[in-house]
């Protein structure tokens, strides 16, 4: 059984109830519905899903009240004080997503302590402070993974199955109807990279603040198209296209997305392989970051 430490569970742009906190806790330990509702504490995510193998045994946020009623409804055995006594007896630490991006550093203490770390989507603003986590992870021989559900989720391993009968692929296209940009461009990136791997050389957006178009070119002669509207300029959703020589394979549904992930964390922290390389979790972050730099420059284009 993998003892989880979990932190940055609590509250989602400083408001009580973080999808994903919710999420990774009630798959691994299960929740209490009468308790959440008895507190008022709001559960979006949560899931009766169990994911066998692991359990969340400790947790940590500066919002200890809210931390303490998460114990509650999730049976999380343990309040922590400070992110340091949130590594001590456990296999692995989450930072989940608070919609913070300085939400890494409560996991260096774990980083530094060479535990598996997930933190969630996504891992930084900027791909200097990327770079800097991902050297920190390193030094320590701490195996880290971070990334968005969209790269492990049903329609992207569907697609990844396809790949062999399309030939080389020249294009993958992809529409997402989500919301901001900060946090919302991790996702179609993260699906895209999924599919066709590292190796964008440039970025441009072409797009508005609320509707960008973004294209990346590649060194394998690839190109990716990614439209991504708020939610509130058209309806949400996803749709994602390869083509290739051979033919088109498109997926409009994702389907499962935090399971796999899970799956592939708990994977990470039995065997210390990293599913994706410190210089590919870089490299979209420095995307994400080009592509807002080109929109906001007036769409000219960016060598990453």
């Amino acid at each position: 059984m993998i003892r989880i430490g979990i932190t940055a569970a609590v509250r989602f742009e400083g408001q009580r109830g973080c999808n994903h906190g919710n999420a990774y806790s009630s798959m691994f330990n299960g929740w209490d519905k009468e308790k959440a509702q008895e507190l008022g504490f709001r559960t979006g995510g949560a899931t009766d899903q169990r994911l066998e193998g692991a359990r969340v045994v400790k947790i940590y946020d500066e919002d200890r009240e809210g931390a303490e009623m998460m114990q509650q409804i999730y049976g999380i055995d343990e309040v922590c004080d400070s992110p340091e006594e949130l590594t001590e007896g456990v296999d692995a630490v989450i930072a989940a997503d608070s919609g913070e991006y300085d939400k890494w550093q409560l996991v260096v203490p774990a980083l530094e302590a060479g535990l598996p770390t997930f933190i969630d989507k996504p891992l930084a603003e900027s791909p200097d402070v990327a770079q800097q986590i991902v050297d920190i992870a390193a030094a320590h021989n701490a195996p880290l993974m971070s990334c968005s559900s969209f790269r492990w989720c049903d329609g992207a391993m569907e697609m990844r199955a396809q790949l062999g009968g399309l030939g080389q692929i020249e294009l993958l296209n992809g529409v997402s109807g989500q919301g901001k940009f900060h946090i919302y461009a991790i996702h179609p990136t993260e699906f895209a990279f999924g599919i066709l791997g590292p190796g964008v050389t440039s970025v441009i957006n072409v797009g508005s603040e609320d509707r960008d178009i973004i294209r990346m070119k590649r060194s394998d002669g690839a190109q990716i198209v990614l439209n991504m509207f708020w939610s509130g300029v058209m309806r949400g959703g996803q749709m994602f296209t390869a083509c290739g020589k051979d033919g088109w394979h498109t997926i409009t549904q994702l389907g499962a997305l935090y399971h796999p992930m899970m799956e592939a964390f708990l994977a990470m922290a039995e065997c210390g392989e990293m599913p994706i390389s410190g210089d590919e979790m870089v490299e979209v972050i420095a995307v994400i970051d080009a592509a807002r730099r080109s929109r906001e420059q007036g769409g000219i284009e960016i060598a990453i």
